[in-house]
């Protein structure tokens, strides 16, 4: 990277990782084949006994973006993902996990290009392919692409990707960055959207730019009916600043039922096909 180049104009990306091993290295080449060449890529280790530690002084051995940050101990997704925040020196931050990958080159340029020109929008996203771990298209969706569609919808529903988003790291800092509480621990990401919504617009680009890989043990599968619940909490905690709060109660509590009931059901149904149904229509 330029040592000339204002650090106020690049973008920060965030990569935390524990034991990343087999997907890691996907997801930093997507990264590297990137069009916008201005960022820095913090990738945060979690405690990692595997061999990521090695996967990534190789990489940064070779570019100077990529820095290499270390917990001595497991500090969970929430305090790294803020460590990330607080190290950045960008004015932007772009998310991405170790088994996700960008499949746009020009990802962070359309994102980087949108935010310049439009201060006032505060976080933008995108559409995703989801895959299964070997790498198969599962299926694909787009998210509500403009600011009023988002606000209607996001007190019941994420409406964000967390690996295809940018957003403004000081608004993100002055609104206390990303919750590290255990009412929205593996939501604090749906936490901090509704955070910024209220200081700002929401866009989603209507644009397939990343893959999501879909893992049985991933902490999204393992947790939801607990993050259906503590949905509800969030819908309660934002209740004055959206509309649609009533919806939003009845959209969490029938997802509960429903999943519950699926998931103690000796019913056979493909599990693939309610992820996409529900993230096409809940």
């Amino acid at each position: 990277m330029d040592k000339d180049i204002n650090m106020e104009k690049i973008v920060s990306i965030i990569l935390p990782t524990y034991n990343g091993e087999k997907y890691i290295k996907r997801a930093i080449e997507s990264i590297i084949a990137q069009s916008f060449s201005s960022w820095e890529l913090l990738v945060i280790d979690d405690g990692s006994v595997d061999n990521t530690k090695d996967i990534i002084v190789e990489y940064s051995s070779k570019d100077n973006r990529i820095i290499y940050l270390k917990n001595e101990a497991n500090l969970g997704i929430q305090k790294t993902l803020n460590k990330g925040l607080r190290e950045a020196k960008g004015e932007y931050i772009a998310r991405i996990d170790d088994d996700d990958e960008w499949i746009d080159k020009d990802k962070l340029q359309k994102q980087f290009e949108f935010l310049n020109e439009n201060p006032d929008h505060v976080l933008v996203g995108t559409g995703v392919i989801v895959i299964d771990e070997s790498g198969l298209e599962l299926f694909r969706y787009l998210l509500p692409e403009k600011d009023k569609d988002i606000k209607k919808k996001i007190l019941g529903k994420n409406c964000f990707v967390h690996s295809s988003v940018m957003f403004r790291k000081d608004l993100a800092l002055s609104l206390g960055g990303y919750g590290e509480d255990t009412a929205v621990k593996h939501i604090e990401d749906y936490d901090l959207w509704l955070k910024l919504g209220t200081a700002g617009k929401l866009l989603n680009l209507p644009i397939y730019a990343v893959k999501f890989t879909l893992r049985g043990g991933s902490i999204s599968s393992v947790n939801k009916i607990e993050q259906f619940k503590k949905n509800i909490n969030l819908a309660k905690k934002y209740k004055n600043k959206y509309p649609n709060y009533f919806g939003a109660l009845i959209r969490a509590y029938v997802r509960i039922i429903v999943y519950g009931f699926i998931l103690k059901s000796s019913i056979k149904f493909s599990l693939n096909r309610l992820i996409k149904f529900y993230k096409e229509n809940w």
